[in-house]
């Protein structure tokens, strides 16, 4: 079975190494040209339904660099007001996995771009970078055509659509999915973890995540990321780019604000990262010196503006050789901090399903739609819970109808 996904993320890649370690052929189109070749993302948080999916994918050596690079951090997530108040503590049950192993903590913190290069060691070979796939065409014979946007074709028996929020597989599998604005904006940024900054950044932030705001809505959150095990002889053996990343100590700071309250989209994403960092001073300025603190100890070159978006849930679809995985097909609002694992929870469903069928248990179709019937099950009640959170403490709209 020829199984082609197109994009390289979390869940793409997780999928590809779940298929790979049990035999099957799997390619990866991935429209970066490289996997150093822009900042792939910040801090995101794993519990113990992520750290299933990639123990089941991950070969034993590369699982234990997994754990090297990540952070256990003390699983408070906390919040406060503006003046660093502590506010009524909040339900983390959702937050919390349903998997195993259970011999390390619930909740871990990852560098999302140190995942990614893990990602990418051992399938050399099945990744092809610089090839955004761009549609497809279904043939008679129940096999799939892939379109790259270099003209190329290949051939598949079977197309994963892994390619995010964006999605150009799925705009043409299931143009019926629909991405809503869901009204917030975001300035993101890390903040270097280092003996001088750690002296300076609020002691009680130090936990798996902390959000501070006012009652408009506006708000900083920290979130650190503190490596396990930097000194790791496995880490030694990567190449430099590697070392260099996988050794930092840093954290995901965020302002928030309804887009109401922020600067208008055009100047927004059109301003520099020194300008959207003098607009987060501006904007805490009268808050807890050590928030305003946070901010000014942001790295001006990691700071950018984020729009919140979401995917809205749809009814049930017929299964074909063409499905859809992670966020191009329940993209969500970051409250909870679930998107990710819920994405790996798709590649190790989806994975299981294309190994039954590999190994003569089922019909293609079969599998598909019983991942396809899961994942709208576990996904969209996910993504409801997070818009639900997100509207209580980000501000951000309800999810339409």
């Amino acid at each position: 079975m020829r199984i082609v996904i197109a994009g390289g993320g979390l869940a793409g890649m997780t999928l590809a190494h779940f298929l790979n370690r049990h035999g099957l052929q799997v390619a990866v189109y991935e429209r970066d040209t490289g996997i150093a070749a822009r900042e792939a993302g910040y801090r995101i948080h794993i519990n113990s339904t992520g750290t299933s999916s990639l123990h089941a994918a991950l070969e034993p050596r590369l699982w234990e660099l997994f754990l090297a690079t990540c952070g256990m951090p003390n699983d408070d997530m906390l919040l406060f007001d503006e003046q660093l108040n502590l506010r009524p503590g909040r339900d983390k049950s959702a937050t919390e996995g349903i998997g195993a192993p259970t011999d390390i903590p619930e909740h871990l913190v990852v560098c999302r771009s140190t995942l990614r290069r893990i990602l990418y060691l051992g399938l050399e070979e099945a990744v092809h970078f610089g090839a955004k796939v761009t549609g497809y065409r279904s043939n008679p014979d129940s096999t799939v055509t892939v379109l790259l946007d270099n003209g190329e074709r290949v051939e598949a028996d079977m197309l994963i659509a892994a390619d995010g929020i964006n999605s150009a597989v799925r705009d043409q599998r299931l143009p019926q999915v629909k991405v809503a604005d869901l009204g917030a904006r975001h300035i993101a940024a890390k903040v270097p973890i280092t003996e001088e900054t750690k002296a300076e950044l609020p002691a009680q932030l130090f936990n798996a995540f902390s959000l501070a705001f006012d009652s408009d809505f506006t708000g900083l959150t920290l979130g650190p990321l503190e490596r396990c095990d930097p000194g790791s002889a496995l880490i030694k053996e990567q190449d430099q780019g590697f070392q260099d990343e996988a050794t930092k100590n840093y954290a995901l700071s965020i302002f928030n604000s309804v887009a109401s309250r922020m600067m208008p989209d055009a100047e927004l994403f059109t301003a520099t990262p020194e300008r959207l960092k003098a607009y987060a001073l501006e904007r805490v300025a009268s808050w807890h010196p050590s928030l305003v603190e946070t901010v000014r100890l942001w790295d001006t070159a990691t700071v950018q503006a984020l729009k919140l978006r979401s995917c809205v849930p749809v009814l049930a679809w017929e299964p074909s050789n063409v499905t859809v995985i992670g966020d191009a097909i329940h993209a969500m609002s970051p409250a909870l901090g679930i998107g990710a694992n819920t994405a790996l929870r798709d590649a190790h469903v989806l994975g299981g399903e294309l190994l039954a069928v590999a190994r003569g248990g089922k019909e293609l179709l079969d599998g598909i739609g019983a991942y396809e019937q899961a994942m709208r099950d576990y996904g969209y009640k996910a993504l409801r819970m997070s818009a639900a959170v997100g509207q209580k403490v980000i501000g951000h709209l309800p999810l339409p109808e």
